[in-house]
């Protein structure tokens, strides 16, 4: 979907999509340093939020139960300008949702071949709520193919199955030059801002941890 001239003048924000294990998180965080932005990263607002880790937080929900809070922090943080914004992997996003985060942000879709999401999601069992460990591989390929649904919906798909997180900022940043994208200006930023989140440079939501 193309974006008129009016839409790209109110974009405030970068967002980050994506099945869990594409690297969101840590080209985030690097994206938002490089720009001097803020980061957020959904889950460990979440997290931070629940008093919980994601696994503990979808225990005592349940997988509807943990997708409700995770749309209610996506609807908090989306407005925020000058931030970078890496959505938690662990569902599908609704394409209204999508249409929301694209309200406000450039949004980018991840991806990456089914063998590398394997290898990156089985580094750390148990850490993901919604993947079966049991059969990391068939939860995979159910995974990347319900996201390829999601493609037409964003602004830009990126693959990272061979790409470094530098790679993949400076194709980003290379996008948004060439798109002659613009953002709101920072000065707005706390208004949005949760208040019980601590910034540690232009880094939001708890400690960073890569994805």
């Amino acid at each position: 979907m193309m974006t008129t001239h009016r839409q790209r003048g109110r974009k405030r924000n970068i967002v980050l999509v994506g099945p869990m294990g594409t690297g969101k998180s840590r080209v985030g965080y690097t994206l938002a340093r490089e720009l001097g932005w803020r980061f957020v990263d959904t889950d460990r607002v979440l997290e931070k939020q629940e008093g919980e880790r994601m696994a503990e937080i979808a225990e005592r929900v349940g997988t509807e139960g943990l997708a409700a809070l995770e749309y209610a922090v996506i609807e908090r943080v989306r407005h925020c300008p000058r931030t970078v914004i890496s959505v938690g992997g662990n569902f599908v996003l609704r394409h209204d949702v999508l249409a929301g985060l694209r309200e406000f942000g450039t949004v980018f879709l991840f991806t990456a071949a089914d063998f590398r999401l394997v290898e990156r999601v089985g580094r750390q069992v148990g850490k993901r709520p919604t993947m079966d460990y049991d059969d990391i591989e068939t939860c995979v390929r159910q995974m990347n193919r319900r996201w390829r649904a999601c493609h037409h919906a964003v602004d830009r798909v990126l693959t990272t199955t061979f790409r470094s997180p530098q790679r993949i900022v400076r194709d980003i940043r290379y996008y948004i030059k060439k798109r002659g994208l613009r953002f709101g200006e920072p000065t707005q930023a706390r208004r949005y801002a949760n208040k019980g989140d601590k910034q540690h440079g232009h880094q939001t939501g708890g400690t960073h941890k890569r994805r």
